[in-house]
């Protein structure tokens, strides 16, 4: 996960049509029982959400541009909660922009209804003057929201970088056993297998051409001023896995980050673990 900017308050212009208002209007009446319309939350912000994820998932930073297609997930449950027997779902927040992530399928389908809580969960909302659900029961950052302690993190409301820390073997771990790390690992399923196999297949990469150049160089196929500009470039595609744009971002900022356990250390040479990590050192002093 990475944390994304959205301005709750500038909804995209294909949401913010008379058939929404009416909706949501119907939506207070019928509860759980409306019939949703796609149409509109999906089709209204889908475009916006893309851009502003970088066409990634925002659970788990999977670009399936070139396969299905990202759904638009409802934060707050729209329908009855997974495992609340009284409860009949946030109906109220089926098309409020702040309520509606990008996610892929498969995380789409882990979350489905459950939202965990520690506080105490809002029921109703307060209507406002032209009968809509005020700024403190609509908004989701707004105060009685952040009462209820959600267990799920959400990445446009929450810093989700200060959760997580990425290991050398692709899974992703709560930072000192918090508990909605946990539970947002749990939910979303990010350590599934797929997904530890795709961000090792990135790591793997990167390492299996560093090892390249120092065989090439090993061997005589190429020159040390060849093999230390193999490598460099190597460096600078590493740096660059960082950007938000890139899948798995977060994860390339732990493998760039903590260099030495992603990388060096699982070199089997001495020497060539040594020249590794000078060669890392000088990169980052822009000495390389």
């Amino acid at each position: 996960m990475i944390s994304v900017k959205k301005d709750f308050t500038v909804i995209p212009a294909a949401l913010d049509t008379a058939e929404r208002t009416a909706l949501i209007t119907l939506s207070l009446t019928e509860k759980n029982k409306h019939d949703f319309k796609s149409k509109v939350y999906r089709d209204g912000t889908l475009k916006a959400l893309e851009e502003l994820y970088h066409h990634k998932c925002g659970y788990c930073e999977t670009d399936t541009t070139a396969g299905a297609p990202m759904q638009v997930e409802h934060y707050r449950p729209k329908a009855k909660i997974t495992k609340e027997t009284t409860h009949e779902g946030y109906y109220w927040v089926a098309y409020e922009w702040s309520n509606l992530l990008l996610s892929c399928a498969k995380c789409n389908n882990k979350k489905r209804n459950h939202f965990p809580i520690t506080g105490t969960r809002v029921v109703t909302p307060s209507l406002n003057a032209s009968g809509l659900p005020d700024d403190d029961h609509r908004l989701a950052n707004s105060t009685v929201f952040q009462q209820e302690q959600a267990l799920l993190l959400h990445p446009e409301i929450d810093v989700v970088e200060d959760f997580f820390i990425f290991k050398p073997d692709g899974k992703i771990e709560a930072l000192n056993a918090n508990p909605r790390a946990l539970k947002t690992i749990e939910i979303c399923g990010l350590n599934r297998d797929e997904l530890v196999v795709k961000r090792l297949k990135v790591l793997n990469e990167l390492l299996d051409a560093i090892q390249l150049e120092l065989k090439d160089l090993a061997t005589g196929t190429i020159k040390a001023d060849e093999a230390r500009h193999g490598i460099k470039r190597i460096f600078q595609k590493l740096f660059l896995l960082q950007k938000a744009d890139n899948q798995y971002s977060r994860f390339g900022y732990f493998m760039y980050t903590k260099f030495d356990k992603f990388f060096t250390e699982r070199i089997p040479s001495d020497l060539q673990r040594d020249a590794v990590k000078k060669l890392f050192q000088l990169f980052l002093k822009n000495q390389l």
